[in-house]
């Protein structure tokens, strides 16, 4: 996933704001749906999911940002950060955890953030990776706060991530991306070095109607709450 979606990056001489990255492994299933469209119930969000890998690192991608990585983060700090960056893509996880889930998850010494840093050492964004036992890292939230978007801080970050993730010799490090994300997260990602390996669809509950995110939050993602009934007003 990633945005954001979370994470402003260059792409197609544009920075966007932010991109979604899911956590979760490849479905083992394969669904074989006819052509046609389909309805899913009020409350209800459908994701088209693009899984994408890199096997080595990409020579001059940027220059890296100072990336610091936060082993004990504060519960309080690290929720409204995630928030801030988040809550436009209808991240809600931090929202979902309390202050002691937190803290266990990163003393998992397999859960890596970082929070990135521009040349004047402010606090520009931040990335969480995850390291599995098969010798492969997954990015699972990436991101720039929201105000900072196009600078062309976006590949700066992504190149500090993955000089951190590559340092961990992984066999490869992997992410998927959704479609409530910025119409160029593809090619963002395919600048830095991913390929796409796989497509699907994800459906959640929307994070604005189960209340753990406000209702105005990403209004470009329609909210749906009650079924349409044929006929009705």
């Amino acid at each position: 996933m990633a945005s954001a979606s979370c994470m402003p990056a260059t792409l197609h001489g544009r920075d966007r704001g932010q991109m979604l990255v899911t956590e979760g492994p490849l479905p083992d299933e394969v669904t074989d749906l006819s052509a046609g469209y389909r309805r899913v119930p009020a409350g209800k969000i459908v994701n088209a999911v693009t899984w994408m890998e890199a096997r080595a690192p990409m020579p001059g991608l940027a220059q890296p940002l100072a990336m610091t990585r936060i082993t004990k983060p504060d519960s309080t700090a690290y929720r409204a950060i995630f928030l801030e960056i988040g809550a436009p893509w209808l991240w809600d996880r931090a929202a979902e955890m309390s202050d002691t889930e937190i803290a266990a998850h990163f003393a998992d010494p397999r859960q890596h953030v970082y929070y990135g840093h521009d040349d004047s050492g402010d606090h520009v964004g931040m990335v969480e990776f995850s390291v599995a036992d098969d010798n492969e890292i997954e990015i699972t939230y990436f991101g720039l706060f929201p105000a900072l978007t196009g600078r062309g801080l976006g590949k700066r970050l992504m190149a500090g991530a993955l000089d951190q993730a590559w340092r961990l010799g992984p066999g490869r490090i992997w992410l998927h991306t959704s479609s409530i994300d910025h119409h160029s997260v593809i090619g963002f990602y395919r600048a830095c070095g991913f390929e796409p390996y796989a497509a699907g669809f994800e459906i959640t509950d929307d994070p604005r109607i189960k209340g753990t995110l406000p209702r105005d939050a990403a209004p470009q993602i329609p909210l749906i709450e009650t079924d349409w009934v044929p006929g009705a007003r």
